[in-house]
C-alpha cells in the first residue's frame, strides 16, 4: 500500500490495523492472497495498533474502529474450515456506529480495469442469524457489488456475485463487515475467498520471443514496436547440438491443465530452406543433443494463419514474408507433433525452450493456449480469450448419420481435450481420452480443487447426444497423481475410494468404465517400478491369488458405480497367445466373484498390424468363451511403423484387412477408435478424417464396410412393425436369465432398463439408436437377488413398464 493509500484510510476512518505484507501484481486467476488463510499461522491476531501488531495476516488488512469495547477477537483458526487447514474466526463483543467498524478487508487487489471478475467465499457462525457484507470496491469507498446483508446459518455456506471493474482501477480492495447487532457475542468464520478474471483462464498466455534468456546464436532484431528472434548462422541438424541456438523461459500459467502451443513467426525469402526450428517436448531444461528432448518442426514455408477471423487449429496455408501464427502442438509440420503441455496447480511457472535451426526464421512471440479452448489469429495477437466452439465448420465433415447407427453393436472414439462439435456425427460411443484419467483429474491433492472440466466436459455430450458412454479409467499405474505415491497405505486406499466414489456420484449414468487399466505384469500396474505410481499395496497387493488388488478395484467400483458395466483394460492380448492366457486368468478371478461385465482389448497399430488374423481370431474365442462381452477398447491403424508421410493406401489396405476379423466376431460388442481427426492422435499417421473435414480412404471403406455387413444381432423380426411394442419376458419367472422383445416402427433413440422394487436402477440393457424392427435383449439376473423387477421401454414420445419376477 502506498503512503497516500493509507493517508486516505487513516482520514476517512480511525482504525486500529494489522498491517500485511503486500504480494507483487498475481498473474493467476485468483488475485487474493492469502484467501483461505493457509499462509497464516493459527492463534489470536493482535489488534492493539498499527506499528504493536504481532501476528500479520498476510493478504489482509484487520480494521476496527477506535472506541468498540470490548474489541472484537479474531484469530486464525484449524478446527473449523471449510477447506484447507485455515479459516479466519471473528468474535464479535462491543459495536461501532457503523457497518464498517468492524471489518477485514482483502487488500491490494490488482485487477484491470474493465475487466469482470467472480467473487466467492465462504462463510458460517457459531449462532444462527449473524450478518455480514460482502462488498468489493475501490479506495475511494465505491463500490463495484455487495451482498448485504448475508445471513448466514451454522453450516458452511458459499456467497457468489460478479462485478466489472469500470471506473479505470487497476488496484481495488474487497472488505467484509461484521458491525451488526446480530454478531454480538457471535463467532463468524471465513474461507476461501476468490476472486478470478472470469477470462483468465481462457486467454492465451503470451511471450515475447526476445524476453527470454537467449543463447549467443539467437540475435533480436526489429524495434520496440516488434522486436523478434532470428538465428546469426544456418543448421541442419535433427537436434539443436548446441546451447548457443537455445532460448530459456519462465512462464507463469493462470491455471491448471493441458495447454497447446502456438509460434508467430516469419519465413524468410529462401522459403522451405529457412522454416525449421525445434522447441522443448514437455517443460523444464532439455539436454541439446538429446533427440526425445525436442520436438523438430520443419516446412512452415506453407503454412499458419495470417488473417485475423482464422483459426488457429490446422496446419494452414500462409506463405513466406508474412507474419503468420502456427499450432504447433496439433500439427507434424514434417516432424511428430510433441503432445500438449501439462500445467499442474502447485507448479504454475514452468520453464520453457526453444532452439533455433535454419536461419531466415524469424519468431515473434509465443503463446500457450488452453487445450479445450480455439484461438484466433486476433485472439493470439490481442490476448484474447478462446472459444469453446471451432468457429469454423467446414462443409467437408462428414454430416451423419452415424456410420454404425442401428447396429447391433457400437462403432465408437476416443473424445479429445478439444471440444469436437460433429463427434456425434460419426460415432455411437464415446471413451474420453486424457480427461478421465485419475492424474488429469486430480493434480492438487486438495479434492475440493481437482479439476474435472475436461470429464464433465465429454460425460456431458455423450448425454446430450445419447453416446453410449465408456470412462477411461479408474486405476493405472500410469498418469496418476504424482502425490498418492508418498502416502501410506491407509491414505492411499481412502484417496482410492474418494476417487470412485465422486465418479460415481458426478456420473450416475456412466455405461461402461475401465476399472483396472494394463494389470498385467510387466505392463502398467501401479507397483512403483519403471515409473509406475506405487499404491499396488493399498489395495491389497498381489495377495493369495497373485491380483488381490485388481480384485479389490473391482469390489470398490461395484459399489461405488453400481449401475455401470465394469470392464478391464489392456494392450498386447490377442496378438500373444501366451497373454491371452495370463489375462484369462484374471478376467475368471474376477468372473468367479461376480464383479467384471466385459473384456477390454486394445488394438493400437503396433500391436495388430503385422499379426497373423487366425491368431487374433483364436485368441478373441478363447475370451468369448467366458461369455463375457468382448470390447476393441484402443484402435488405430495408419502407417507401418507410424513413420513417414501418412499413406491412404497402406491405412486402407490395414483396415481391409484387419477390421472385418474384428467387427465380425459374435463375441466383439463394440469398437472404439482412439481418434479420428488429423492432429489430435498420439499415432499421428492413423487419423481418419483430414483437418479440412475430408475423409480419408479408409473411412470411406469402413462407412460402406458396415452399412454392407449389419450387426443386427438383436432384430429378431422380418416384418416391419407399425406401432412401439414392449412384450412381456419369458420365461417369466424366471432363473437367472430371461429374454425381453420390443420393436420399433421408426428410427429413433431408445432404451431398455430395469430396475428394482425400490425404483433403483438395477441395468441398461439397451440404449442406442435403433432402425425400425423386432429386437430382443437378455437379462442376466445372476447376481442379484430373487424378487420382482421392472424393466421400462422408452422411445420418443413412448413409455413403457412391465412387471417380471426371478425365483432363485
Amino acid at each position: 500500500m502506498s503512503g497516500t493509500e493509507y493517508q486516505l484510510l487513516r482520514r476517512f476512518f480511525p482504525l486500529v490495523t494489522v498491517v500485511l505484507l503486500f504480494a507483487s501484481v498475481p498473474l493467476y486467476s485468483q488475485i487474493v492472497t492469502n484467501g483461505g488463510f493457509e499462509s497464516s499461522n493459527t492463534g489470536v491476531v493482535d489488534t492493539t495498533g498499527w506499528e504493536s501488531g504481532t501476528r500479520a495476516v498476510k493478504g489482509w488488512l484487520i480494521q476496527v474502529a477506535s472506541g468498540i469495547n470490548p474489541p472484537p477477537v479474531c484469530r486464525i483458526v484449524s478446527d473449523t474450515v471449510e477447506q484447507g487447514d485455515r479459516a479466519l474466526k471473528v468474535t464479535v463483543h462491543g459495536l461501532g456506529t457503523n457497518q464498517w467498524d468492524i471489518q477485514v478487508v482483502a487488500d491490494s487487489l490488482h485487477v484491470k480495469p474493465g475487466a469482470t471478475y467472480n467473487y466467492s467465499v465462504w462463510a458460517k457462525a457459531d449462532k444462527p442469524g449473524a450478518q455480514v457484507n460482502f462488498t468489493v470496491g475501490n479506495y475511494s469507498f465505491s463500490e463495484y457489488k455487495v451482498i448485504r446483508p448475508a445471513t448466514l446459518t451454522t453450516q458452511w455456506a458459499k456467497y457468489t456475485m460478479q462485478f466489472t471493474v469500470s471506473d479505470g482501477q487497476s488496484v481495488i480492495r474487497a472488505p467484509i463487515h461484521f458491525n451488526y447487532p446480530a454478531d454480538t457475542n457471535n463467532a463468524i468464520y471465513i474461507d476461501n475467498l476468490q476472486i478470478a478474471d472470469v477470462n483468465a483462464d481462457k486467454e492465451p498466455v503470451v511471450v515475447e520471443a526476445e524476453s527470454g534468456t537467449l543463447g549467443s546464436g539467437l540475435l533480436v532484431q526489429g524495434d520496440s514496436s516488434n522486436a523478434y528472434i532470428t538465428p546469426d548462422s544456418n543448421y541442419t541438424g535433427l537436434v539443436p547440438g548446441d546451447t548457443s541456438r537455445i532460448a530459456t523461459y519462465q512462464v507463469t500459467f493462470p491455471d491448471s491443465g493441458y495447454y497447446d502451443l502456438f509460434v508467430r513467426v516469419q519465413v524468410g525469402p529462401a522459403g522451405y530452406n529457412s522454416d525449421s526450428f525445434f522447441y522443448g517436448n514437455g517443460f523444464g531444461e532439455k539436454d541439446d543433443t538429446a533427440s526425445a528432448d525436442w520436438v523438430f518442426i520443419n516446412g512452415l514455408a506453407g503454412a499458419g494463419f495470417t488473417d485475423s477471423s482464422s483459426v488457429v487449429d490446422g496446419p494452414g496455408t500462409a506463405g513466406t514474408g508474412v507474419w503468420k501464427w502456427v499450432n504447433v502442438t496439433k500439427n507434424s509440420y514434417q516432424g511428430t507433433p510433441g503432445d500438449s503441455f501439462y500445467v499442474s496447480g502447485d507448479s504454475l511457472t514452468q520453464t520453457f525452450q526453444l532452439a533455433s535451426r535454419e536461419s531466415g526464421l524469424d519468431i515473434d512471440r509465443l503463446a500457450f493456449g488452453k487445450s479445450i479452448l480455439y484461438f484466433t489469429v486476433g485472439a493470439l495477437d490481442y490476448g484474447l480469450p478462446g472459444t469453446t466452439k471451432n468457429p469454423t465448420d467446414s462443409s467437408l465433415f462428414y454430416k451423419g448419420p452415424p456410420i454404425a447407427e442401428g447396429q447391433g453393436k457400437f462403432l465408437g472414439c476416443a473424445y479429445g481435450d478439444v471440444p469436437d462439435n460433429v463427434f456425434a456425427n460419426y460415432w455411437t460411443q464415446l471413451t474420453p481420452g486424457n480427461a478421465g484419467k485419475w492424474g488429469s483429474v486430480a493434480s492438487p491433492q486438495d479434492t475440493t480443487k481437482w479439476n474435472w472440466s475436461g470429464l464433465d466436459y465429454a460425460y456431458n455430450y455423450a448425454m446430450t447426444h445419447h453416446e453410449v458412454f465408456k470412462d477411461h479409467n479408474l486405476i493405472w499405474g500410469n498418469q496418476q497423481p504424482s502425490w498418492i505415491s508418498n502416502l501410506d497405505s491407509a491414505q492411499q486406499i481412502r484417496y482410492i475410494t474418494t476417487w470412485f466414489r465422486m465418479v460415481g456420484e458426478r456420473y450416475p449414468n456412466i455405461d461402461m468404465v475401465d476399472v483396472v487399466n494394463e494389470p498385467l505384469p510387466g505392463h502398467n500396474p501401479p507397483d512403483g517400478k519403471n515409473g509406475h505410481a506405487n499404491y499396488e499395496g493399498a489395495l491389497g497387493g498381489t495377495g493369495s491369488t497373485g491380483y488381490d488388488w485388481v480384485i479389490n478395484a473391482f469390489a470398490l467400483a461395484r459399489q461405488y458405480l453400481p449401475n455401470a458395466k465394469l470392464l478391464i483394460n489392456d494392450y498386447g492380448i490377442i496378438n500373444d497367445n501366451s497373454a491371452t492366457t495370463q489375462y484369462l486368468q484374471i478376467i475368471n478371478l474376477l468372473k468367479s466373484r461376480g464383479l467384471i461385465d466385459g473384456i477390454g482389448v486394445q488394438c493400437h497399430r503396433f500391436e495388430i498390424e503385422s499379426s497373423d488374423t487366425n491368431v487374433l481370431e483364436s485368441n478373441l474365442a478363447k475370451l468369448g468363451d467366458t461369455g463375457l462381452p468382448v470390447y476393441i477398447s484402443e484402435m488405430d491403424l495408419g502407417n507401418t511403423g507410424n513413420g513417414g508421410t501418412p499413406n491412404d493406401n497402406m491405412q486402407l489396405q490395414l483396415y481391409q484387412k484387419y477390421f472385418p476379423v474384428l467387427w465380425n466376431n459374435p463375441a466383439v460388442k463394440g469398437i472404439t477408435l482412439w481418434g479420428y481427426l488429423q492432429g489430435q492422435m498420439w499415432q499421428t499417421t492413423c487419423y481418419l478424417v483430414n483437418s479440412d473435414g475430408s475423409s480419408r480412404p479408409a473411412l470411406t471403406w469402413l462407412t460402406q464396410y458396415i452399412k454392407d455387413h449389419p450387426t443386427n444381432i438383436e432384430n429378431v423380426g422380418s416384418v416391419l412393425p407399425t406401432v412401439f411394442r414392449l412384450d412381456q419376458n419369458y420365461p417369466n419367472p424366471f432363473n437367472p436369465s430371461t429374454k425381453i422383445r420390443f420393436e420399433v416402427p421408426r428410427s429413433g433413440f431408445v432404451s431398455l432398463e430395469v430396475y428394482d422394487v425400490l425404483g433403483r436402477l438395477v441395468v441398461t440393457l439397451v440404449k442406442g439408436v435403433r432402425m425400425p424392427g423386432a429386437y430382443e435383449a437378455s437379462f442376466d439376473g445372476s447376481r442379484y437377488a430373487s424378487g420382482v423387477y421392472f424393466y421400462r421401454f422408452t422411445a420418443p414420445g413412448v413409455e413403457m413398464v412391465k412387471k417380471m419376477l426371478m425365483i432363485k
